[in-house]
């Protein structure tokens, strides 16, 4: 008995396939964070848009002036009650304040841009660095010219004593306050940390969800930042931050973290009844 089950074990062993057989067993290395056959790749489509993205950020910034008059002027719902309750009450105090939210959001983007092409590129896989490099370049841009394109469109006045530098590029006449890009900023990059930690797990184990949330209080303690500055009303804050997290996670998750649909083919077929004939579209489910 012992011999015929050791046969019929060589007899099934050519009908076996490779990929049946678990990597270890075959002894194939394993290439740590390897991109999933499932999930698309970097489309050609995609650096069209990134590079239409940067541009038109760019002129935003560089060729279009600074809106001079708001077309929409002050606080809306609880916009008074927020700026009342986090206010800081010394102009000095608000100014650093201010810088400080410059050294949280500025090192977190960084972060998020080079979170994942580093880990993967240690690791000696430089197709999935390249992968994260470049959705993070697209998502970063896409955000920018969002930001910058908003502001320009929809110029809204700033609370009331904010002090914006008559020489700025930027804003002059302290009118560019909808949406905070520095909110929409923080949580772009916060929900990019996210959505690759969760789809590669780069750290292992609870350490990526705690990347998650220590990235996510870090861009919340900035955007809150913008109203007790007195750069933002509370409702500019949040609408940055949603767009941002909106942006930062769907945007990759959508593209790049799920599996392609395969397309759904079909036929046709001839159909013949009494009452007459005709085509019949079959599709296969």
């Amino acid at each position: 008995m012992k011999m015929n089950g050791i046969a019929l074990l060589l007899l099934l062993a050519p009908a076996l396939r490779a990929e049946d057989v678990p990597a270890a067993s075959t002894g194939a290395p394993v290439m740590k964070y390897a991109w999933k056959e499932e999930w698309p790749r970097f489309r050609p489509i995609e650096y069209a848009v990134t590079g239409a993205a940067l541009a038109g950020a760019a002129a935003n910034f560089y060729l279009v002036p600074p809106p001079l008059n708001p077309v929409w002027r002050g606080p809306i719902f609880f916009d008074e009650r927020a700026r009342a309750a986090m206010l800081i009450g010394s102009e000095t105090g608000r100014d650093k304040v201010k810088v400080a939210a410059d050294l949280l959001v500025i090192p977190l983007m960084g972060y998020a841009m080079l979170d994942g092409p580093v880990v993967a590129l240690w690791a000696g896989n430089k197709d999935t660095a390249f992968q994260l490099a470049m959705i993070n370049a697209e998502t970063f841009a896409v955000a920018e010219f969002l930001n910058l394109s908003i502001t320009n469109l929809i110029p809204r006045t700033r609370p009331a004593g904010a002090v914006c530098d008559p020489e700025s590029k930027y804003d002059r006449s302290c009118v560019k306050s909808f949406w905070s890009g520095h909110s929409a900023n923080a949580f772009t990059a916060a929900s990019l940390i996210c959505v690759e930690h969760d789809a590669l797990d780069l750290y292992g184990g609870k350490r990526d969800a705690a990347a998650c949330g220590a990235a996510l209080a870090i861009a919340a303690v900035a955007g809150a930042s913008r109203i007790t500055s007195n750069n933002h009303h509370a409702s500019d804050v949040i609408v940055g931050a949603a767009v941002g997290g909106l942006l930062g996670y769907w945007m990759p998750k959508l593209l790049h973290f799920r599996a392609r649909k395969e397309p759904r083919l079909g036929w046709l077929m001839p159909s013949v009844s009494p009452a007459g004939g005709g085509l019949t579209y079959v599709l296969a489910w």
